[in-house]
């Protein structure tokens, strides 16, 4: 091969590396815009009248962070505590308006596991909260006795959680219900609905499937809704076909992580499956958010926030994968040269 033949094929080579270099960043760049564009979707919910409604990817627990209509903010739990440093990024970078302090109107708490409360006094240290909705006890944990301590000295405004209870005002409406029943923690979390419109979302924390069964005989086809946060994060002992048979959602949410407890199970993806709802995973889709405007469309935003950070670790790892293909062609070539040189 002659001096000018190796040239010619370098050339190539390196104009072929450039190629796919520049194919590669245009397309996590494409990707990463249509992305970005829909992370800036959410900055729509400062419209007047609008709800947005942000189902948090907080690994194996639960967090939800609701833009209401008069733009006031409320939280239902706040995730476990390993996963507050991203939860409270989220909620200042897309909850919160950019002209807004950092002010959380309401924190409902629905009971004390830490896969629910873990990220609360965190929350407590960076942002201002009004009003904290305390959950019905029936044995006070540590950690939520030291959360109780810094709420009680801090004079916070406290709602004691109760069956009736509920928000209302001209556009919305939150009611709280409760079992009469229960003697189990998880079983005494509040069923919320949120009715905005014409569109209702109904959140279970993780009540089992005898308090679905009483919320069934006591309010009946009250528990319709569009949105439905799965119970327990789709534990088997929630989840009925005779309570999704009452709520008939078109959407369910569940809430979870990696776990040992196989959630969410074969059971409950199969009957929500049966009911016809849509699900949506935090654990797959990562940030969940519907959106619901005062000209009645409910839309559904999500994994916007995990699948950008995806694409820049894409584009960061084609430009190094370039950079050590371009080095290894060289490499080659001046070894290849060197040879049949010696060759001569």
């Amino acid at each position: 091969m002659t001096k000018q033949q190796k040239i010619k094929n370098l050339i190539i080579s390196l104009i072929f590396i450039m190629i796919f270099s520049l194919f590669g960043v245009f397309y996590a760049n494409i990707n990463l815009k249509i992305n970005n564009s829909l992370a800036n979707n959410f900055n729509f919910v400062s419209v007047k009248n609008s709800l947005m409604v942000h189902f948090v990817s907080v690994g194996q627990g639960d967090a939800v962070a609701i833009n209401l209509p008069d733009d006031k903010i409320m939280l239902i739990d706040c995730g476990p505590e390993s996963c507050n440093t991203n939860y409270t990024q989220y909620l200042q970078d897309t909850v919160l308006n950019t002209k807004r302090d950092k002010v959380i109107d309401y924190l409902v708490l629905t009971h004390s596991d830490l896969d629910h409360i873990g990220g609360a006094l965190r929350l407590l240290q960076n942002f201002a909260v009004k009003t904290i909705f305390m959950p019905v006890m029936v044995e006070e944990t540590d950690f939520y006795l030291e959360f109780k301590s810094i709420v009680d000295a801090k004079n916070y405004n406290q709602i004691q959680i109760e069956n009736g209870l509920n928000l209302s005002t001209n556009n919305y409406k939150i009611d709280f219900y409760v079992s009469d029943l229960a003697t189990e923690e998880n079983d005494l979390c509040p069923i919320i609905k949120l009715n905005y419109l014409n569109k209702t979302f109904l959140f279970t924390g993780d009540i089992s499937s005898a308090v679905e069964t009483e919320m069934v005989n006591k309010i009946g086809n009250t528990l319709d809704c569009d949105v439905l946060k799965v119970a327990h994060h789709g534990s088997k002992y929630s989840t009925s076909m005779d309570f999704l048979t009452h709520t008939t959602p078109q959407f369910a949410v569940i809430s979870c992580g990696q776990n040992s407890y196989g959630h969410p199970t074969a059971e409950v993806v199969n009957n929500l499956q049966s009911c016809g709802a849509n699900i949506l995973r935090t654990d797959i889709s990562g940030n969940i958010a519907f959106v619901v405007n005062n000209q009645l469309n409910l839309k559904v935003l999500s994994g916007s926030i995990k699948t950008t950070g995806m694409y820049l670790d894409i584009r960061i790892l084609i430009v190094v994968l370039d950079c050590v293909i371009l080095i290894n062609g060289i490499t080659l070539f001046l070894r290849k040269s060197k040879k049949k040189k010696h060759a001569r």
